[in-house]
């Protein structure tokens, strides 16, 4: 194979497919499209099978009643010759065969719309047993391309709610660290206003000549002093 007969062969199929594509997509459509052309030829079908009914039913009339006619024919032929009309019993003889050859023509064709009858209501109820059959699987593939919809649609709405949840674990995070970020600070400021709130305590105690409980130096020089020296020995 050459290589331009290889190439013509890729464009074909590069051609047909998308339209491929575009049939395995819409395959439940185009069987629904397809069941219904079935019940619109079955419907032909029943259409066509009455009209041949009925004209079988009239021939089957008419044959009936040329077998009629040729019983009495032939009793008339029988009278005839009894009674030595011999040309009359030749045209009664004529007429008969006349009626005869009519009425196997006609019994030829009743037989031929027997035959067409019977393979119509054949074919007929092969489609009904087929209609239910597809009618059946339209059914499933409806069931199936609706599961198929809300599937997609599940799974989409459960990775839509993965990303909100992770999101959302994200925002909780960051809202917990700042809130341990604002409890820290709070606790750093709060020690040192607590001990200057200390401080500022003692310096008002001392200013208003009251006992804070602190020892100084000179208050420890001035205690030893008043218990007065020790007498050397002599």
């Amino acid at each position: 194979m050459s290589i331009w007969t290889k190439f013509n062969t890729l464009l074909r199929a590069s051609a047909e497919e998308p339209s491929a594509k575009r049939v395995d997509a819409d395959a439940v459509r185009i069987f629904e499209r397809e069941l219904q052309d079935a019940e619109q030829a079955m419907g032909r079908s029943r259409r066509q099978l009455a009209c041949l009914m009925a004209e079988k039913k009239f021939l089957q009339r008419d044959n009936d009643s040329l077998q009629l006619g040729i019983r009495q024919r032939e009793d008339q032929v029988a009278d005839a010759l009894a009674k030595r009309h011999q040309d009359l019993a030749i045209e009664l003889a004529a007429t008969i065969a006349e009626d005869e050859n009519l009425l196997t023509r006609q019994q030829q064709h009743l037989d031929r719309l027997q035959q067409q009858e019977t393979r119509l209501r054949r074919q007929l109820r092969d489609i009904a047993r087929a209609r239910r059959h597809y009618q059946s699987e339209l059914r499933i593939a409806r069931a199936n391309r609706s599961e198929g919809r809300v599937t997609v649609e599940l799974r989409g709405y459960q990775d839509g709610m993965s990303d909100q949840l992770a999101s959302m674990d994200q925002s909780i995070a960051r809202i917990r660290a700042r809130q341990e970020h604002l409890h820290a600070m709070d606790d750093a400021l709060t020690e040192p206003d607590h001990n200057i709130g200390n401080q500022s305590l003692d310096d008002r105690l001392r200013a208003a000549g009251i006992d804070t409980g602190d020892q100084r130096a000179s208050r420890v020089l001035e205690r030893i002093r008043s218990r007065g020296q020790p007498e050397l020995a002599s």
